[in-house]
């Protein structure tokens, strides 16, 4: 595997985990400000299962685009549990948003990554390529399985074989849904996502707000067109129950659907946002977590069967 070591980081029991940085998509580039090109390295940690891996997966936390690091359960924890599974895992520390980074730089880090996995493992014993994300990172997750589809529809590579998406953000303005409004009515206002808080969210990370034209290269998972959907490869999305956002991951669905992707669609139920980032909370949630990541492993195994 090509990249620059690091650091190796103490192993778990039975998986493999290294810090790497690979090649961004800034390497050799004029980025200047906000830097919308990415990064010129991109921080990843690897994680290699006991046993010969079935499938490798690269992996984007969430964090609104602005917050998250590899430590966070929502990234180490979840990689750790699809290694266990038997999926070689790279999970990306990619650029946040903030007054220096604006999209698409973190997504096009997320793109690179994914270009550097599918590079390392290529030819006749290549392993099954997936993409995969969680909240924010999911939104990157689309736009990178996206990039490589047209870069393969171009003959560059190959295209990843699935997506994943864990309790996606995909769109600035979602359509309002009175069941979920009426679930997420109680929770306390750190996990609610109203309109406002979508907004401003989205404001920030693209740099325009809706109505005004996005930046060059800057596209929005949620507003792309379907003829753009219908590359994208098979996508399993799971949902979290009491979620503002499951409205943005349920219309994304049958976006893709109308587009002619094969979807397979889910709802952790008890659930609220952001669940995977917590999964040691209590009992439930660490049964939540584990159901969860058990839902994408069994989903993945007959699409790439």
């Amino acid at each position: 595997m090509i990249g620059w070591l690091r650091r190796r980081r103490a192993p778990e029991p039975g998986v493999r985990i290294t810090d790497l940085t690979v090649p961004g998509p800034a390497r050799g580039r004029e980025v200047g400000v906000p830097n919308r090109v990415g990064s010129a390295a991109v921080p990843v940690r690897v994680y290699e299962p006991p046993t010969a891996p079935w499938a490798t997966l690269v992996w984007a936390h969430g964090g609104s685009f602005v917050r998250g690091t590899l430590d966070w359960p929502e990234a180490d924890w979840v990689a750790r549990r699809f290694a266990e599974a038997g999926m070689r895992v790279t999970s990306v520390d990619y650029a946040l948003a903030g007054e220096a980074v604006r999209a698409p730089a973190p997504s096009a880090d997320v793109a690179a990554v994914l270009d550097w996995v599918a590079a390392q493992d290529r030819g006749a014993g290549s392993l099954p390529l997936v993409m995969g994300g969680a909240s924010a990172g999911a939104h990157l997750a689309v736009l990178a399985a996206l990039h490589r589809a047209e870069g393969a529809a171009a003959g560059d590579g190959r295209a990843a074989d699935a997506l994943i998406l864990e309790y996606p953000t995909l769109h600035r303005v979602q359509r309002a849904d009175a069941a979920i409004s009426a679930a997420t009515a109680g929770l306390p206002d750190a996990r609610r996502f109203g309109a406002e808080r979508i907004a401003e969210m989205y404001a920030f990370y693209l740099g325009s707000v809706a109505g005004e034209p996005l930046a060059p290269g800057v596209r929005v998972a949620g507003e792309l067109p379907s003829e753009q959907l219908g590359l994208l490869p098979p996508t399993v999305l799971v949902h979290a129950d009491a979620d503002d956002l499951r409205a943005s991951g349920e219309q994304f669905a049958e976006q893709l659907r109308a587009a002619g992707v094969a979807v397979a669609e889910f709802v952790q139920p008890g659930t609220v946002h952001g669940y995977m980032n917590r999964p040691e909370e209590h009992d439930r949630a660490r049964a939540d977590a584990h159901a969860t990541i058990a839902r994408f492993v069994a989903e993945l195994r007959r699409i790439v069967a």
